[in-house]
């Protein structure tokens, strides 16, 4: 009997003979990847040097079958995948999917769903998956910049401002490229056309897209972490640390822990932060709000996956996200 056991970025190769274990470390799969989400690609290569023609991985995680997708093609071997749990569990051929799929798409897949939430980037509030696809479907003008995500360590400008043109189609304002201009309009469609904001107005804050000043360090999380996705088949990874600059993490407090960079800078104009001192007695949870820049329309803590219902005869590409914040 052979098994293999990983712990700590190490693999050992447990052989069982006449009720003796002898282990060996496997130097190949020695990695300096954190997560196992990613490293199972480096088992799968593995795979196939030791012969093997099919492997079945189970998680019910969505994220891996992402990674899964973007690294099929190259990767010599039948995937399948046992996704979901209990009654849901479903088998998907996650090779043929991604030849169905093509890499184009596949790479652009694995970008759309990192940047519209995932285990270490937030999510748009209501927003979930399903819509903001379909939306993308119908823009093949963006996917390659999705497909550019992860390229490099550093987002262009150029990326930068095509993310935040498919945020602002993800809120319905497909001929706007400024995710500003759209938090004007919709709040000015709150309040009423004809009417003053005031402290009485009936503004939905998370409804609206997150300001520019949140929405670029947001990218740069997701470019990190598709950027590790997409290395995933390199035992050791060069990479920036994600406090660096550009990456979208900070280090806070005493203790140092990392947190993520919820803006770059103001996010309420300074005129209405003034206003809000006037109308408000609680000073002193407004100036807080103000001094530690809270983001609106980011969802802060972890994105919750539920368990999906796959068919792997017949699977329909948003089959493969499951949404409860849809509120389109």
């Amino acid at each position: 009997m052979k098994a293999v056991v990983c712990v700590d970025g190490r693999s050992n190769d447990l052989t069982s003979t006449n009720g003796k274990v002898q282990t060996s470390e496997i130097y190949e799969l020695r990695s300096n990847q954190e997560e196992t989400d990613s490293r199972i690609v480096l088992y799968l290569h593995q795979a196939v040097k030791w012969g093997y023609k099919s492997s079945v991985v189970r998680t019910p995680d969505t994220d891996i079958l992402m990674i899964l997708l973007y690294h099929a093609s190259r990767i010599n071997l039948s995937i399948y995948l046992d996704h979901g749990s209990g009654k849901h569990c479903t088998l998907i051929n996650v090779t043929e999917l991604s030849e169905s799929l093509g890499p184009d798409y596949c790479s652009t897949l694995l970008g759309f769903y990192v940047f519209t939430g995932e285990d270490c980037t937030s999510a748009f509030k209501g927003k979930g998956k399903v819509n903001p696809l379909k939306k993308l479907e119908k823009t093949p003008k963006l996917h390659k910049a999705f497909r550019q995500l992860g390229a490099d360590w550093m987002v262009t400008d150029e990326l930068q401002e095509e993310m935040e043109s498919f945020t602002c189609i993800m809120y319905g304002q497909a001929r706007m490229t400024s995710v500003d201009t759209v938090r004007v309009k919709m709040m000015r469609k709150m309040v009423g056309a004809d009417k003053v904001l005031d402290s009485k107005s009936k503004v939905d804050l998370e409804r609206l897209p997150p300001p520019k000043v949140c929405l670029i360090p947001h990218v740069q999380r997701a470019n990190y972490r598709v950027a590790f996705y997409k290395r995933a088949d390199k035992a050791i990874i060069e990479s920036p640390k994600p406090h660096d600059p550009g990456m979208g993490w900070e280090k806070t407090g005493e203790e140092e822990v990392l947190e993520p960079v919820w803006a770059i800078g103001p996010i309420l104009p300074p005129s209405l932060l003034r206003y809000w001192l006037r109308e408000h007695t609680a000073l002193d949870k407004v100036t807080d709000y103000a001094n530690n820049n809270l983001s609106v329309g980011e969802v802060d803590g972890e994105y919750e996956h539920e368990d999906e219902e796959l068919e792997m005869e017949e699977i329909e590409l948003e089959d493969l996200f499951s949404d409860d914040e849809d509120d389109e």
